[in-house]
């Protein structure tokens, strides 16, 4: 998949993001190749680190990091720290109600949460 040279959300480039007018890397989807500056695309600082360290998939092209697959897409959460998706019902132990607040993938607890 080709990434795209512009982002989704503000039209701009890398050497220019036109909601904050300063040059800013673009995240591509590792499916559809559609980009989006990472404040364009509203991420926290730990997920500007993590998406680059495995292939990032879009809202529209998410997978379940366990299973693989995208069905069930109203079962999909979403890590707070790295935006990867897991199904409730993947998980060990199993999520019966998506949880309220902040919710982080077992990666990210031992990355960011460690005590």
């Amino acid at each position: 998949t080709n990434a795209s040279d512009y982002c989704d959300f503000c039209l701009g480039d890398a050497s220019m993001n036109k909601k904050t007018n300063k040059p800013e890397e673009l995240i591509a989807c590792s499916i559809c190749g559609r980009a989006g500056h990472s404040t364009c695309l509203q991420f926290t600082p730990n997920m500007k680190v993590m998406v680059k360290t495995y292939p990032w998939q879009c809202i529209e092209c998410k997978s379940c990091t366990l299973c693989g697959t995208s069905e069930n897409d109203d079962k999909l959460l979403f890590c707070d720290d790295c935006d990867r998706g897991y199904h409730m019902y993947c998980l060990t132990p199993p999520i019966r109600e998506a949880p309220e607040g902040s919710w982080s993938c077992s990666i990210c607890i031992a990355a960011f949460h460690k005590k």
